[in-house]
């Protein structure tokens, strides 16, 4: 008899459990004031109901391919660090279940240490890196990513602020504001697909498109980049309408479950990324901790894409979902 995977609730639950025994409290809330971009992007998720067919509906297939590579699943890792209460081998246990599962991984600060041991792990990574004022870091990094394999690189630009932690700014001597006459240098520099990470409008979007960007990821680090910032969800339909068929448009911050996957693909993304949750999981059970969460977000995804009648992921679209206020 098989044994009954977990689910996500008790993934985020055993994980929270084992960060209690090491005396660690609510790892990713700054502060009250801190949740209004989390918030709301949970309200405006929840707000979203389908149109469900449940007649002549057949099989969903789930994969996709992005970058050159073929995955299982668009539910991927999205740029993670290390936490202090993370082992060092941290990247090899998330990279191994990532790869288990399929999909990829983004990794976000760190050195070139920990980005072999992720692709040692055997999954598709993903190099982001943060906006240097001391650009020659930037190319450094860049060129350490497409010696050691990446399939693709990235900066998020968001964390050109620096942080907020509590009401103290840090990090900004390190950080600064990128020119689009720079960022088209640094893409032109490398061969690898290069990932604007942290847009939020527009603009920013057809500034991408602009530069050469292969791929814009949509995403909202609240006080990892800035505070009241839009929710991704929120300004994903309008970038996907505007650059979508010219650049790879994906989302991440704020998703949790498998629905919340299918409504970001109906929003306009073609992939959705998890980072607290893959973190949740891998303090739950290493490894196999995050190769059952993304397995169980894209089981619940299947099985909602076979309810709104779309086989494909390409069938996915902005007809299957409905705001109810």
């Amino acid at each position: 008899m098989m044994q009954e995977l977990p689910t996500l609730s008790e993934i985020y639950a055993k994980g929270m459990a084992n960060l209690d025994k090491i005396g660690v409290k609510s790892p990713f809330s700054l502060g009250t004031y801190t949740t209004a971009t989390p918030t709301a992007t949970r309200n405006y998720l929840d707000s979203l109901f389908f149109t469900p067919c449940f007649i002549d509906t057949g099989e969903a297939d789930t994969s996709l391919s992005l970058f050159g590579k073929k995955f299982k699943t668009p539910v991927f890792c999205s740029a993670i660090s290390k936490f202090p209460f993370m082992s060092d081998n941290w990247p090899t246990e998330v990279g191994t279940g990532v790869a288990k599962a399929g999909s990829f991984m983004m990794i976000g600060l760190g050195g070139s240490d920990e980005l072999q041991q992720a692709i040692d792990s055997g999954a598709p990574v993903i190099k982001i890196i943060k906006p240097y004022r001391h650009t020659e870091l930037i190319y450094e990094k860049v060129r350490d990513a497409e010696t050691r394999g990446c399939v693709a690189v990235g900066m998020d630009i968001d964390h050109a602020l620096g942080r907020l932690r509590g009401d103290r700014v840090d990090g900004t001597e390190m950080r600064g504001p990128q020119t689009s006459n720079e960022l088209r240098k640094i893409i032109s520099s490398t061969q690898l697909p290069f990932i604007v990470k942290g847009i939020l409008n527009v603009q920013d979007a057809q500034k991408a498109v602009d530069i050469g960007a292969a791929a814009v990821l949509v995403s909202n680090h609240a006080v990892n980049s800035f505070l009241f910032g839009l929710p991704s969800p929120i300004a994903l339909p309008a970038i996907a309408e505007s650059v979508g068929k010219k650049l790879i448009v994906m989302v991440d911050s704020g998703f949790k479950t498998g629905n919340d996957a299918l409504k970001g693909l109906a929003l306009g993304a073609r992939a959705v990324g998890y980072g607290n949750s893959i973190v949740m999981a891998l303090m739950a059970d290493g490894a196999t901790g995050v190769e059952v969460l993304i397995n169980q977000i894209t089981a619940e995804l299947r099985r909602s894409m076979v309810a709104t009648n779309c086989a494909h992921l390409t069938d996915i679209n902005k007809s299957i979902i409905t705001t109810i206020r």
